[in-house]
């Protein structure tokens, strides 16, 4: 794992976990329907998502660049490669695609936003969201030991 910048992959895993907490406390603390009815709510949402995904997805490409010399062309091939390399478990890799997609969707106004489908599907996948950036903490911490 020597080459790897450390500290910027600390920095990524920072604002993937305040990325998370906003996630969480939006999701966890109102219900879809005072959700909706909060302009606030739904802006820190959609961001809180892109943001978080950004920044996982900065970090796993920090590795497949540093480690093997890969370099994807968009988030979800690289949580998927991150998966086939041992970075993520397949499980929680194929999961946080879908978390990708709409980041993507997100950003590049696929369809008219639906905050609705945001609330929901963040909703959904907070569980996945908080196993990567678990196994890439631990990931991190592994990172530490070998000293690269």
């Amino acid at each position: 794992m020597n080459g790897v910048d450390k500290r910027q992959y600390e920095a990524f895993l920072r604002e993937a976990r305040e990325a998370l907490g906003v996630a969480e406390r939006i999701v966890g603390g109102m219900s879809l329907e005072d959700f909706m009815r909060s302009p606030e709510a739904r802006f820190a949402l959609r961001y809180a998502l892109i943001l978080f995904v950004e920044s996982v997805v900065d970090a796993i490409v920090l590795v497949l660049e540093s480690v093997y010399g890969v370099a994807p062309e968009s988030y979800r091939e690289a949580v998927l490669l991150a998966g086939e390399k041992g970075i993520l478990s397949y499980s929680t890799a194929s999961e946080l695609a879908r978390l990708a997609s709409l980041r993507n969707m997100l950003v590049h106004r696929y369809w008219r936003v639906d905050d609705e489908r945001v609330y929901r599907e963040t909703s959904k996948g907070l569980g996945v969201a908080r196993r990567a950036l678990e196994e890439l903490e631990r990931l991190g911490e592994a990172l530490e030991g070998r000293g690269g």
